[in-house]
């Protein structure tokens, strides 16, 4: 018998062996066994650092003494506590380095730095020049983000996600007639769904007081209990100056969710943010949405939609309402216009009508909510109402040419346009098992 010493692996690619490396022991990022064993090596951390902390010299964080706290481990990242006292950090980092020498992991001291609160600037000399570390200044930061954060960095998401839907020039969003309220509303109450950073915010440190009311055994609940709460009820908790200013927006959450909300907002004993986000909404569903996000509809072609549905698409007449210079006041172009009224848009419509049938959509542009409020009678009914859509996003690009390119369609090749994005489509979405039961549907979109 023979043991074996080693291994090889080959790499084929397109049939082909492509050399070959060998292969050695280790890990390397992304091994699925990498979480756990980094779980066990900070569990022996942890508990050496325990071990040293009995020592009669050592003294505790003065906020921490009463959980014993030691050290706090995120990812990579380690956060270690005591008095800001030499013994205390030599104690310390003497178990940190003997944790460093039995596992080989080594610290890095450029990314290392010590924050020190109400201790004297000798002592502050001293403990630095002893660890060979610097020093830090608050307020902290993780991955080059403050740990404080003020109403800018919430105004900053707000404006990336606008310039993201818009579009920006000179660092600023576009043009548009759709308020950002209205598109941050979910789709069921005729928003786009984005997610308003001010409400949301306030949703998530929902969650938070949720931990607080409920005593969910965590380390930070157990901590907040000790320093701030010790035993009171939190909705009770009477507030004191002397606090943290995480603590006081917290608290001062109080004034805005109830713990009937919080209740109310909960499902098998867990907060659901996504009830709590419509609850703050105090909106009422639409009736069209379910047929606007209908998933054989186009994305493109929804957005377009949901524009003109609104009345927020920019025809003459609303760059005229908002002041704007126009290019042409030949005819007066409104919404009602430019998909009813206008010859192309009519011959297009007609166009359709005969491939699909007479009477399928309104011809009035108010009547448009109320037919996409209708139920689907079948699946050839919403390959119907999908093509609405896309004959909307048509028209609409179609007058964009003749504006700023002076180039237009003819009727059919619009429509034919149209036919091949819904095929395609369809094809996406719909599986062969759905179209082989439904022979009719597999007639409808053979011939598209």
């Amino acid at each position: 018998m023979t043991c074996l010493t080693g291994t090889s692996y080959t790499l084929m690619l397109n049939g082909r062996l492509q050399g070959s490396f060998e292969g050695r022991k280790g890990l390397r990022q992304g091994d699925p066994i990498s979480p756990l064993l980094f779980v066990l090596v900070m569990e022996y951390l942890t508990r050496l650092l325990k071990l040293v902390s009995h020592q009669r010299e050592f003294r505790f964080h003065p906020m921490c003494k009463h959980l014993q706290l030691v050290n706090l481990c995120f990812a990579d990242d380690l956060i270690l506590f005591c008095k800001g006292n030499i013994i205390s950090v030599q104690i310390l980092f003497e178990g940190f380095f003997n944790f460093c020498q039995c596992s080989g992991l080594v610290a890095n001291l450029n990314k290392s730095q010590l924050f020190f609160g109400g201790v004297a600037a000798k002592v502050t000399n001293i403990i630095l020049s002893s660890v060979a570390l610097g020093e830090g200044s608050f307020p902290l930061k993780y991955l080059g983000v403050s740990l404080r954060p003020t109403r800018c960095v919430i105004q900053e998401i707000d404006r990336l996600c606008r310039n993201f839907l818009w579009g920006s020039k000179n660092n600023r969003s576009k043009f548009h007639c759709s308020s950002w309220s209205q598109v941050c509303l979910p789709k069921a109450l005729g928003g786009l769904g984005f997610k308003q950073s001010s409400i949301w915010n306030k949703v998530l440190l929902a969650k938070f007081i949720w931990a607080l009311s409920s005593k969910q055994d965590v380390l930070w609940v157990k901590w907040i209990d000790e320093i701030y709460l010790k035993g009171q009820y939190f909705w009770s908790y009477h507030l004191k100056p002397n606090v943290s200013w995480y603590w006081r927006k917290l608290c001062y959450l109080r004034e805005i969710f109830s713990e009937v909300e919080l209740v109310d907002s909960s499902v098998n004993g867990r907060l659901n943010l996504k009830v709590m986000f419509s609850s703050m909404l105090q909106r009422d569903p639409v009736g069209f949405a379910k047929a606007m996000w209908c998933s054989l509809i186009v994305p493109k072609h929804r957005f377009i939609l949901w524009q003109s549905v609104l009345d927020h698409l920019l025809p003459r007449d609303n760059l005229i309402q908002c002041q704007l210079a126009v290019i042409s006041q030949l005819c007066q172009e409104t919404h009602m216009h430019l998909f009813f009224d206008c010859v192309f848009s009519q011959q297009a419509w007609e166009l359709l009508k005969i491939w699909l049938g007479p009477g399928i959509w309104p011809n009035q542009f108010d009547d448009w909510k109320k037919w996409l409020e209708g139920k689907p009678k079948n699946i050839l009914h919403c390959i119907s109402v999908a093509s609405f859509p896309a004959a909307v996003y048509s028209i609409w690009c179609n007058r964009n040419y003749c504006i700023f390119s002076h180039y237009s369609f003819t009727p059919h090749h619009l429509v034919s346009m149209i036919k091949m994005s819904l095929k395609a489509r369809l094809h996406g979405r719909l599986s062969q098992k759905v179209l082989n039961k439904n022979c009719s549907l597999a007639e409808f979109v053979r011939k598209l």
